[in-house]
């Protein structure tokens, strides 16, 4: 065998290199489908959140009417509603995400928001004065109480 032909003979270095250029487009392939997997179930996370805090804003805007107009009726037939208490839970948790939920007075809008980045607004109307709270999920139990003497509904903690 002759060492200039061996030099000259570059048939291992192009079989090298092929390798190598496929074992990098196949490591790129593979890193770019898992990276879209993962954003794909952030967004489905999101999404799903997204449905749920609609529910639970729609559930807590229900419930601070009925108590409102549970007021406003029994004070327009000439009754006397000197405290009013109405019950209710939310979840904890959703989707093993915590959450914050805002109820503003003006306007009278339900704001839920996760860390994710999912976010729901929720309407409501009421004639009865009502305070703004900010409740942080973990609690589950709370109630919606109305009292006379500060003619006022207002959501507290269990």
């Amino acid at each position: 065998m002759n060492l200039k032909n061996l030099l000259k003979n570059d048939g291992a270095v192009s079989i090298s290199i092929g390798f190598i250029l496929m074992f990098t487009v196949t490591v790129i392939v593979f890193t770019a489908t898992i990276l879209s997997f993962y954003s794909l179930s952030q967004s489905n996370e999101r999404t799903a959140m997204g449905a749920t805090f609609k529910i639970i804003g729609a559930g807590l805007a229900a419930r601070i009417n009925t108590a409102d107009i549970l007021v406003n009726i029994t004070n327009s037939y000439g009754g006397t509603v000197n405290t009013l208490e109405y019950e209710f839970s939310m979840p904890a948790s959703v989707a093993g995400r915590s959450y914050a939920v805002n109820v503003t007075g003006s306007p009278s809008e339900i704001i839920i928001q996760s860390d994710n980045g999912a976010i729901t607004y929720s309407p409501f109307n009421v004639s009865t004065n009502l305070t703004p709270i900010q409740i942080y999920s973990g609690a589950e139990n709370y109630k919606i109480t109305y009292n006379k003497s500060v003619s006022n509904l207002s959501i507290v903690e269990q």
